[in-house]
């Protein structure tokens, strides 16, 4: 499965910058791992026993394996069933977690002005990104092809919901929530954890990183390019979510040229202007949807989409390797330099 759903010194040339959440020595850790959403997920928290941590972590690895089931873009089950529904008309029931991802993703399209559209699974298939094999070597799809899809214009938009029920008077639309489901899945094993009793906890999604949160000790969280070490590191210690979305891990090669795998709503094609974007806020869906709105935005509007967006503590590297941080995030981080200091 296709993972799901910012950064510092723009003096630097960055190629790929990883995510790393540490805690302070002395803490006495719970670990585990699971392998969903096409990528290794640690869980680590630091205020339960190690029997009450085994169980949290089955409650949690049960949860992950429905999510993993339910979202798919591609294989078989509820939202492929829903896919089918919408293709052929009328009303279609279906779960609440895809409720839920329809009702953000629309928030987030209106918020985004369309540079995030979950309706554009059609495209993605088309391209030959449903699937776990990267690169890519199939030839990309042709342009008369691409035009065809983007006449009918898919959006969120044309979803209504009644309940537990969903149609839309738009039959393009296709979704693919691969944008916006990790940060579902962070918000929900947040959710849980809390409930064996567990704030104090760190998340990795394979990169994206949610703290739970509030904890009084913080967690440091590094920023890296992956070949010079820490560019830089933040403390968080309340409710965070840290997600990035990047266009060098999966991309499709032909002929010598190289595409990436986010889509450009409005052409139909690949975007290359921006490499990594990466967006902190407390709402994982949030910053899970901003990070893949912002590489598709480029680098003179991404701005404004991040303020639009509500996503304030962002950053991008665009193509050049060059770095362009808000100005809160900036603050926040020579602020925290300065306590440092």
């Amino acid at each position: 499965m296709k993972s799901f759903p910012g950064r510092a010194r723009a003096t630097l040339t960055i190629v790929a910058i990883t995510l790393l959440a540490s805690c302070q020595r002395g803490d006495v850790e719970q670990r585990a791992e699971f392998l969903v959403f096409g990528t290794q997920v640690q869980v680590v928290v630091r205020d339960l026993s190690e029997a009450q941590a085994d169980i949290a972590f089955a409650w949690l690895g049960r949860d992950f394996q429905r999510m993993h089931h339910e979202w798919h873009p591609w294989d078989p089950g509820p939202l492929n069933d829903l896919n089918q529904g919408l293709a052929v008309g009328g009303w279609v029931r279906t779960t609440p977690d895809l409720i839920t991802l329809i009702e953000a993703s629309q928030r987030m399209e209106r918020g985004s002005d369309g540079l995030f559209n979950a309706t554009i699974g059609a495209l993605v298939r088309g391209w030959g990104f449903h699937t776990s094999s990267y690169p890519i070597t199939d030839p990309p799809p042709d342009d008369t092809d691409i035009q065809a899809l983007l006449l009918r214009q898919p959006s969120t938009l044309d979803i209504q919901i009644d309940g537990q029920r969903v149609r839309s008077t738009n039959r393009a639309v296709h979704l693919d929530f691969s944008g916006i489901a990790k940060g579902l899945a962070a918000h929900q094993a947040c959710e849980r954890l809390a409930e064996h009793e567990s704030v104090d906890a760190m998340i990795d999604l394979g990169g994206d990183v949610m703290i739970c949160g509030p904890t009084a000790k913080p967690w440091r969280v590094a920023l890296s390019d992956g070949r010079r070490g820490v560019l830089t590191t933040v403390e968080i210690a309340e409710r965070m979510a840290i997600f990035t979305s990047g266009n060098y891990h999966r991309y499709g090669q032909w002929e010598g040229e190289r595409y990436a795998h986010i889509l450009d709503p409005a052409t139909g094609y690949p975007v290359d202007r921006i490499m990594q974007a990466t967006v902190i806020d407390p709402d994982p869906l949030l910053a899970d949807a901003a990070a893949t709105a912002l590489v598709v935005a480029g680098p003179l509007i991404w701005q404004s989409v991040a303020r639009n967006m509500g996503a304030e503590h962002a950053l991008i590297i665009d193509s050049d390797g060059n770095v362009q941080s808000t100005k809160e995030l900036t603050a926040t981080i020579e602020n925290q330099k300065m306590k440092g200091d």
